[in-house]
């Protein structure tokens, strides 16, 4: 025999068996100061127990907003962010952590035109943004024309006057290139993404190219290569041809991992042969061999950074500029002396 299918209880049954009005229970749900705090309790706990479950949407409805915000790429896909850099997932963890103490969810989109961008915004109803990369003009006329509160991460455009959150490229990369000098090498690569659309990776080789002028030693050999693993598996190939460097910095630890990996298989001992070290400090640093010297950015922190830079702009407040976050020289086993 058929179980009678309970009905949902409504925000009457709520007010009928606490014995309040409708509008009371519509106030508590809403999260409006209307009613007293023992009363609010009772009318919690009388939906906890009747198993009334609030509908998100129809709340966000009511108050004229999404209670959504939007991280975006301005690439094809924004899987490939994910499965290409772990960095992404680390960063979203922790953003999402923060953003929902907010009361808000978090949504991935991805770029595909301005136009695109602008159906996304709309038909998503998002009361703010996170931009992760380099955007066309006409993408930030769109993001004001709508009065969108965002947040940018690890962008560089004096410029743009824009909460912007960012490491301090350049003191890593100065860092990493110290560190280096003082264990003796001369003779320096950099293999990082393209510098003219990277703008992180150019402060990170300013900064490395700094501690070598510093040292009165030669420029770093620029290797330019895409920023995943395959991009550093590629490149190793190319800072190998020759052998003239002992150490390398890439601008990012999956350029490393890649590199380091093609490196082994090609019979050079890491650090014996060619010292390695990264930028970012991900959970996989510690995990392969051997594990990776790396520059920490703070991603967790970063992430947390954004939100709250993001909350405050969403709820009226201009927003808050935060200093680059400082990074630090992580020691591990990738790096040593050079061969004498």
């Amino acid at each position: 025999m058929k179980k009678a299918k309970r009905n949902k209880p409504s925000i009457y049954d709520i007010a009928q068996t606490v014995g309040v009005s409708a509008a009371a229970v519509s106030y508590v749900i809403n999260g409006k100061d209307k009613v007293s705090e023992k009363t609010k309790k009772k009318i919690l706990e009388t939906m906890a127990a009747m198993g009334y479950v609030i509908d998100q949407s129809a709340v966000s409805l009511s108050k004229g907003k999404s209670s959504l915000v939007g991280i975006c790429f301005p690439l094809e896909s924004s899987s490939l962010v994910f499965s290409d850099n772990p960095f992404y997932s680390e960063f979203l963890a922790n953003f999402e952590r923060e953003i929902s103490k907010g009361g808000y969810d978090t949504i991935i989109g991805y770029l595909k035109s301005p136009s695109d961008f602008e159906r996304w915004l709309i038909s998503r109803g998002l009361d703010g943004l996170v931009l992760f990369g380099l955007y066309s003009p006409e993408i930030f006329k769109i993001i004001h024309a709508h009065k969108t509160p965002y947040v940018l991460t690890d962008f560089y455009d004096p410029a743009l006057n824009a909460l912007s959150i960012r490491v301090d490229d350049a003191l890593g990369g100065y860092l990493a290139g110290k560190h280096l000098i003082e264990l003796g090498h001369k003779r320096i690569a950099f293999v990082g993404g393209e510098l003219a659309t990277s703008k992180v990776d150019s402060k990170r080789l300013e900064g490395l190219n700094a501690a070598l002028a510093e040292a009165m030693l030669p420029a770093a050999r620029l290797i330019e290569t895409s920023t995943n693993f395959e991009g550093g598996y590629l490149a190793a190939e190319e800072l190998l041809a020759s052998r003239d460097e002992t150490a390398v910095f890439c601008g990012s630890d999956i350029v490393a991992i890649g590199l380091m990996r093609r490196a082994q298989e090609l019979g050079v001992s890491i650090p014996e042969d060619l010292s390695v070290v990264g930028f970012d400090d991900l959970k996989a640093c510690t995990y392969v061999y051997p594990a990776l010297t790396t520059i920490a950015q703070n991603i967790p922190l970063k992430g947390q950074v954004a939100a709250t830079a993001l909350l405050e702009a969403m709820n009226g407040g201009e927003g808050m500029n935060f200093p680059p976050i400082e990074p630090r020289l992580i020691l591990r086993n990738s790096t040593a002396s050079p061969k004498k």
